[in-house]
């Protein structure tokens, strides 16, 4: 099952601005398994856009250290990534949010806070307590955004890092941890686990946002940003595009939801 993670050149050679990244974790996977859904997506968009047979690369990988090596030594033009990671990064690689790519099984537009103990009433009886979650190396914006500022995770709880969140839950089940964050469906798988009807929630995020599609810098001209664009939104409309977007898991490219955006932004900080 193919996860995008950063589309992270597979040689060593520098790549161009119409080079693409994406990081995105929810459904692991590695770069071997996902290439040749990543080479079907790219001869696509050139297709669609006009631009010349191989002129765009890519790889896969989930883990953001991976993803922040690949920018930093390949400079990529094209983005689509995590939420946390558009935010973090959003200045030092001057990223322009150009789309929005939708999927409920990438991204999830919230996130509960989930526990077994019927003592844990809200967020304050979980000082220095377990946490397990996807989110754990990105800390600012599980404070800021997902836990809209009501505690600074980092030190609020004791922080552990799971490459799947229904492992957080299979955590908070054996006593391993003493929470962990869920979305809609994830809750419901785990509710199916056993002993997995004594998990509930104590907290529920505001809206969060889908997957940005971006530009770095100035690395595609005005046009060629138009174009782009244009093909992203008609994709899902196309036979092959949306058998495509179907094999990645993509519902659909749309235009960005600015406001939900700027008000994430507020919350994050710069």
């Amino acid at each position: 099952m193919i996860v995008l993670a950063v589309l992270v050149a597979a040689t060593t050679t520098i790549s161009g601005p119409k080079d693409i990244a994406i990081h995105i974790t929810r459904l692991g996977g590695n770069s071997v398994l996902a290439q040749p859904y990543v080479d079907s997506f790219l001869r696509y968009i050139e297709s669609a856009v006009g631009w010349a047979p191989a002129a765009m690369d890519g790889s896969f990988h989930v883990s953001k250290k991976n993803a922040i090596a690949y920018v930093a030594r390949a400079q990529p033009g094209i983005g689509i990534m995590e939420p946390p990671l558009y935010f973090e990064y959003r200045q030092a690689w001057q990223l322009q949010l150009i789309l929005q790519a939708e999927s409920r099984d990438l991204v999830a537009d919230q996130l509960h806070v989930v526990v077994k103990d019927p003592a844990v009433k809200g967020l304050a009886d979980l000082k220095g307590k377990r946490l397990w979650t996807t989110l754990a190396d990105y800390p600012r914006y599980l404070s800021k955004v997902v836990l809209d500022g009501q505690v600074d995770a980092a030190g609020f709880f004791a922080l552990n890092h799971v490459h799947s969140a229904l492992a957080g839950a299979r955590g908070v089940l054996r006593g391993d941890c003493e929470a962990a964050i869920l979305d809609d469906d994830q809750l419901a798988r785990a509710k199916e686990m056993e002993g997995g009807k004594n998990l509930r929630t104590i907290f529920d995020s505001p809206a969060l946002p889908p997957l940005p599609v971006v530009v770095f810098g100035a690395a595609l001209t005005a046009e060629e940003r138009q174009v782009l664009a244009r093909a992203l939104l008609g994709m899902s409309g196309t036979s092959e595009g949306a058998a495509i977007c179907r094999k990645m898991h993509i519902g659909r490219f749309a235009e960005a939801n600015t406001a939900l955006f700027d008000n994430i932004q507020k919350r994050y900080g710069e």
